[in-house]
């Protein structure tokens, strides 16, 4: 929780490494597996620290002129509509940006090497930004072009994103000669159904590698920031270019954590074709202050009988711009054990 508190699933009890915050979690900026990204403020450093273990990976703040680089190096477009509007000058120009997501991807072939992607700017428009703990440096693209993000994931070895009108688009990333990964190229291999661009409704998306390998999309329906209607998964068809709908996941023995900050497939024999999600709108625009909160903390979403559980009741939270997150342990013998 944004507080510090953990509680492990499926007890749903405190975790002593987080209780009250001792551990350090409290105010977290992001979340990825079972890590968390803090703030060094007396450094000016980010930190990306498992409150599990301890084990802690420096990373350079995200401040321009600073520990970010404006890399001015050309970006192929492929298969891309022109954007609708472009980012107002004030968050263009802004020294200071938000993290909105992160994702750590492990290169050369084992080697301990990371490549470490994150969607940073603003809610509507936002930016990938790339760094590897060795170069100690963020780089962002000057041409590449601002973008409503909903979700990011490394897959098969690239980095994808996901827009709120739901196109997935697959990103080049190469060294650019100093030791900095730089975006080269961006491609939309999935185009967004037709019924994604006409809806009234609220949506929350998130993108997730199933156990067999593919890239799903989850689709959150929501009346507004209080409520959810229900799910929909579609598993990406990138040689038709298309999202497909899907009914059930890894013959019924596979269930989906799904979170704004961290998301992942899981075994789970007993509680097969179930989506376990979070109260996670806190910071977006379409949540208001007086607007009524669901009653959960967390609940559960079965994909064939189209009902609900809640699991946890609502935890007295003030309301701020980071949500609840899942964490996941990645010790073998925890695999059945999840974290938040």
């Amino acid at each position: 929780f944004p507080d510090g508190d953990l509680f492990t699933f499926p007890d749903l009890e405190p975790h002593g490494a987080g209780a009250g915050g001792e551990g350090g979690t409290a105010g977290y900026l992001a979340a990825c597996g079972d890590r968390l990204l803090l703030a060094d403020d007396e450094y000016g450093v980010l930190r990306l620290t498992s409150p599990l273990t301890g084990d802690t990976v420096v990373l350079p703040g995200l401040v321009i002129g600073g520990g970010v680089s404006v890399r001015d190096v050309p970006v192929v477009l492929a298969d891309e509509a022109a954007p609708s509007g472009t980012a107002p000058r004030r968050w263009r120009d802004s020294e200071e940006m938000s993290v909105l997501k992160l994702v750590v991807c492990p290169v050369g072939g084992g080697g301990g090497g990371l490549v470490v992607a994150a969607i940073v700017g603003r809610e509507h428009f936002a930016k990938v930004a790339l760094c590897t703990p060795e170069g100690f440096v963020w780089s962002i693209s000057a041409r590449d072009r601002w973008r409503w993000y909903d979700d990011m994931a490394f897959h098969g070895g690239r980095l994808y994103a996901l827009t709120q009108a739901e196109d997935l688009l697959a990103f080049d990333v190469v060294d650019a000669g100093d030791g900095e990964p730089v975006v080269t190229g961006v491609e939309r291999v999935v185009r967004s159904s037709v019924d994604a661009l006409d809806v009234e409704d609220t949506r929350m998306h998130y993108l997730v590698t199933s156990l067999d390998g593919a890239l799903l999309m989850v689709r959150r329906e929501m009346a507004d920031a209080g409520s959810t209607d229900g799910f929909e998964v579609f598993e990406a068809d990138l040689a038709a270019s298309r999202w497909v709908e899907v009914g059930g996941l890894g013959a019924g023995g596979e269930a989906l954590f799904v979170g704004r900050l961290c998301s992942r497939a899981v075994r789970a024999p007993d509680d097969g074709d179930q989506i376990f999600f979070l109260d996670d709108t806190d910071g977006l625009s379409f949540r208001w202050e007086l607007q009524p909160r669901p009653p959960y903390q967390v609940a559960a979403y079965d994909m064939v009988r189209r009902t609900f559980s809640m699991l946890m009741w609502k935890k007295p939270l003030e309301d701020g711009n980071t949500p609840v997150t899942w964490l996941f342990p990645d010790d073998d013998d925890d695999d059945d054990r999840v974290t938040k």
